[in-house]
């Protein structure tokens, strides 16, 4: 599961006479007409109901209402693809009234509920009467995807040197169709400063996704910093000071997410891709860093799995996962279990002398007590676990069915899987990899598509 994947994305071209809307994504519903708006940068915008509303969802529609003033004020894009008229008699908007008919608390889950309702007038009930937006929605997060649609309205006139909105009136009728919407980054092999992962969540709440799949750590590096087990990062990360996530860099990410929407899932991929932590703990590690033939072991460089027989390991889970789940406030949490290699873990004495000695285990059943171990340690934690398909397609380890299984490998295995009961999140490499195509990623191949 290489790279980043988006489980939705939605090419599309509005065609409006000659015009492109650069609405992403497209509307559930939206009707629209021929005139132009104009804004000022001093709109008014009021919440009727905010106060009473929990502290926080208030924070929330501060935060919202302030980056939507800033939008005001800062936007200058002139569109080459947008043409509208703009005439000396052209209206002007007002002001915004904003409702939350429903909930309004500041939890964010999977099921809550993102639609919303954008009306924008072209003419006033009365003469005279200054027009009025309103944006309604049973939840603060509801608001804050209408008014980031509001703004994918708006237009700057090179001609008259201020905003307007073509093609009004607009009403529209909004709502996600998946409720799992994510973004998957790679922070082990490639590593990214805490702000680029901001600028990343705010483009991410522009489009409407609601995930950051954080694929924390891998093979190449282990960069968080964790208070139980410092050695990791000290030793693991690609530098020890300048290059990790602490605590409380991981608090700022997951509070500016919850802000715009989004929630922090965590994975840490286990028992595979973890030869990071043999840096620090080698007595845990199988087969760490074989070279040359590193394929025979692993599915990528450098090769090393978790010694799935030794207390120690356990141990070391027993530790670590109740301190990550606790810095993730998400009701998920990815425990990884991809591309596990059988032969890694043949080469190694300490589980072949196991085997001998247990005759009614084997390679899969050792992978799925390591599985199951991992998958109670999260549940306990009060987190539901996520896992890559290969556990229940290639090993058919029999899951609890509480499980939600990520297929990254070819659409065909979202059937399998579902099939099995599973819920699924469909990442499938066949249409969600944003990383191939552009160089191998093994020696000085620029030619090669990725992995």
């Amino acid at each position: 599961m290489s790279g980043l994947y988006l489980t939705y994305i939605l090419f599309f071209y509005i065609l409006y006479s000659s015009e492109v809307l650069a609405m992403w994504p497209i509307p559930q519903s939206w009707l629209k007409g021929n005139e132009s708006l104009k804004i000022f940068p001093s709109l008014d915008i009021k919440c009727t109901n905010i106060e009473t509303a929990e502290e926080l969802t208030q924070q929330i529609f501060e935060g919202a209402k302030n980056r939507f003033r800033e939008f005001l004020v800062n936007e200058k894009y002139i569109s080459p693809n947008v043409h509208f008229e703009v005439s000396e008699n052209s209206l002007t908007l007002h002001s915004l009234n904003i409702e939350i008919t429903g909930d309004k608390s500041s939890k964010l889950n999977l099921n809550t509920d993102e639609s919303y309702e954008l009306s924008i007038p072209y003419t006033s009930d009365e003469n005279n009467k200054p027009l009025i937006a309103h944006l309604k929605a049973s939840t603060i997060f509801g608001i804050l995807h209408g008014l980031n649609t509001f703004t994918q309205l708006l237009y700057f006139s090179k001609e008259k040197k201020e905003l307007f909105i073509p093609f009004a009136p607009h009403y529209i009728r909004d709502y996600p169709i998946f409720a799992h919407r994510g973004l998957l980054l790679d922070t082990s092999r490639n590593y990214y400063p805490v702000n680029d992962l901001l600028k990343m969540i705010d483009v991410m709440s522009w489009n409407k996704f609601n995930v950051f799949h954080w694929h924390v750590v891998d093979a190449n590096s282990w960069p968080v910093k964790s208070e139980v087990y410092p050695e990791l990062s000290e030793k693991g990360a690609y530098d020890p000071d300048t290059m990790i996530y602490t605590k409380e860099d991981i608090k700022t990410i997951v509070e500016f997410a919850h802000q715009r929407g989004i929630r922090v899932i965590p994975e840490f991929d286990m028992p595979g891709h973890t030869f990071a932590i043999s840096y620090s703990m080698p007595e845990i590690i199988t087969c760490p860093d074989v070279q040359p033939d590193w394929n025979n072991y692993s599915a990528a460089p450098p090769s090393g799995q978790m010694n799935p027989i030794l207390p120690a390991t356990y141990e070391f889970l027993n530790n670590l996962i109740p301190e990550m789940t606790s810095w993730f406030p998400d009701e998920f949490y990815h425990a990884g279990g991809d591309e596990v290699v059988m032969n890694c873990w043949k080469v190694t004495d300490s589980v072949t002398a196991y085997l001998k000695e247990h005759p009614n285990d084997t390679y899969e059943t050792l992978l799925g007590m390591f599985i199951n171990k991992l998958h109670s340690l999260v549940r306990k934690s009060g987190k539901t676990p996520i896992t890559w398909q290969e556990m229940v397609v290639e090993h058919k380890l029999p899951l609890p069915k509480d499980v939600v299984v990520q297929v990254w490998t070819t659409e065909d295995n979202i059937k399998k899987v579902t099939g099995l009961g599973y819920r699924v999140i469909a990442g499938s490499a066949d249409y969600w990899y944003l990383d191939c195509g552009h160089g191998g990623w093994v020696g000085d191949n620029p030619d090669g598509n990725s992995w």
